[in-house]
């Protein structure tokens, strides 16, 4: 089983460096909207949309807002998008945490549940987007994110394995450790600080730079967690089985789904970057 999750992971990262250097950014919106659909067809399920025609029309939804934040990519009010989508991540944190301490249920509202996944998965392409269409020279920030997404991922899974005793949020995924989550962290850290040596960043923006990538990471932990509250919910152990491996694609892209539009918006504030 680990050798196919590598595997499958290593194919995955390789076609997505490949679609990101490779393709224009008409193309890169396409190819990766095409996988945005696919987790919203994961998502509807989790919703509880069990049937077809359910889901058709969810995927249509969807499909319909990225048109829409296509064509104003290069305007204010996406980037307006992006900020709201990354600090609404703080009422992920409280929802998570309350569910956790038990204070509320699961949640069971099914309408809320699709609204959820349109304010997910919609920013999280739209970052996408924005970030590749910098430029071709600019590229390597879009992959920033994704490698710290990445090596987290990892991280936190060895170190977990290793050393890992302390649950972090056993109600609502019990394999996440504490221990694990420094491991991401730390090895996270290591990312940062390599990326802050390529592009030469200096002075008090090393610090500031760093503190955006640890945030992205947090972050991505925590749109792991939602995923996994929402599997919870739907008594699922996957989203899917699309990937050999990690179960759907939604599996794959939960930590990116916060990690996109939280880094694009840290950009924004912190150096004011026109995306």
């Amino acid at each position: 089983m680990l050798r196919q999750r590598i595997a499958t992971g290593v194919v995955l990262a390789a076609l997505f460096i490949a679609a990101v250097f490779l393709l224009d950014t008409p193309w890169f919106s396409l190819v990766t909207g095409v996988l945005a659909g696919v987790a919203a067809w994961e998502w509807g399920r989790l919703a509880g949309m069990h049937r077809v025609i359910e889901r058709i029309l969810y995927l249509i939804v969807v499909t319909a807002l990225l048109l829409v934040c296509y064509a104003l990519r290069d305007t204010a009010w996406s980037q307006l998008l992006i900020m709201c989508a990354a600090f609404g991540w703080i009422l992920v944190l409280v929802e998570v945490i309350a569910v956790e301490k038990g204070l509320v249920s699961l949640p069971a509202s099914r309408p809320l549940k699709e609204l959820l996944g349109l304010v997910i998965l919609v920013p999280a392409w739209l970052a996408l987007v924005m970030l590749h269409a910098t430029g071709p020279e600019s590229r390597l920030i879009l992959l920033l994110p994704v490698v710290l997404v990445w090596v987290a991922d990892s991280a936190a899974y060895f170190t977990g394995r290793r050393w890992g005793h302390s649950k972090l949020a056993p109600h609502i995924s019990p394999g996440k450790t504490r221990e694990g989550l420094y491991g991401a962290l730390a090895a996270s850290l290591v990312v940062a600080l390599g990326w802050v040596l390529y592009d030469d960043i200096q002075g008090l923006n090393i610090l500031i730079f760093l503190i955006l990538c640890l945030v992205t990471v947090l972050a991505s932990v925590l749109g792991d967690l939602l995923v996994s509250l929402m599997k919870r919910s739907a008594q699922v152990k996957d989203s899917g089985h699309l990937l050999p491996g990690h179960g759907g694609l939604l599996d794959r892209i939960d930590s990116l789904t916060a990690a996109m539009p939280v880094f694009a918006a840290g950009l924004l504030l912190i150096w004011s970057t026109h995306l």
